[in-house]
C-alpha cells in the first residue's frame, strides 16, 4: 500500500470514530431525555460525556471534511474555474491552511500537556478527567496536516498532468 493509501486509511478510521461518537451522543441525549422527563431522574454524566464526544467528533471530523473538500470556501468565485486553476489556487493557499493546522497541533499539545500535568477534571458533579479528550486537539490538527499535505500532492499532480496535456483538467 502506498503512503497516500495509508493516509486515506487513517482518515477513514478517524471518520469512523467520529461517526461512532455522533451515534453515542445521540444515544446519550435520548437516554437523558427519557430519564429526565419520563422517570424524573436526570443523569449527572450526560452533559459532560456529550461535550467530550463533541470535541472528539469535531477534531476527527476536520480531516474528513478536508479529504472530501467540504471546508467553507467562496464557491461563486471558483465554481467555473478549470481544475488546473483551482489546483493552482489551492497550492497558493496551502501554506496558510498548513500554518493554521500546525498552530492547532502546537497549541493543542500545550493545552493537553498542561491539562495532563495537572490531571485536570471538569468542574461538574460528575467531574470526568479532561486531559484525555484534550489529546484530540493536537491529534485532529495532525490529521488535518496529513490531509493538507495529501491535497497539496494531488494539486501538484493536477498541475503537472494538466501542463503536459492542455485539454486535461478543464472544467466540464
Amino acid at each position: 500500500m502506498t503512503l497516500l493509501g495509508w493516509a486515506e486509511k487513517i482518515s477513514e478510521w478517524a471518520n469512523n470514530v467520529a461517526s461512532l461518537a455522533l451515534l453515542l451522543m445521540t444515544l446519550i441525549v435520548s437516554f437523558e431525555v427519557i430519564s429526565r422527563y419520563f422517570f424524573n431522574s436526570p443523569t449527572i454524566w450526560a452533559w459532560d460525556i456529550n461535550v467530550q464526544l463533541m470535541v472528539l467528533l469535531l477534531m476527527l471530523g476536520l480531516s474528513e471534511a478536508s479529504r472530501k473538500d467540504l471546508h467553507v470556501r467562496v464557491d461563486v468565485l471558483v465554481a467555473n474555474l478549470s481544475a488546473r486553476v483551482k489546483a493552482f489556487l489551492d497550492i497558493l493557499f496551502a501554506p496558510v491552511f498548513l500554518f493554521i493546522a500546525v498552530m492547532l497541533v502546537w497549541s493543542g499539545w500545550d493545552y493537553f500537556s498542561t491539562s495532563y500535568s495537572h490531571l485536570e477534571k471538569a468542574s461538574t458533579v460528575f467531574a470526568p478527567p479532561l486531559y484525555p479528550v484534550k489529546f484530540f486537539l493536537p491529534l485532529g490538527g495532525a490529521l488535518l496536516i496529513l490531509q493538507g499535505v495529501l491535497k497539496l500532492v494531488r494539486d501538484i499532480g493536477i498541475l503537472c498532468a494538466a501542463g503536459s496535456n492542455p485539454d486535461q483538467g478543464e472544467a466540464s
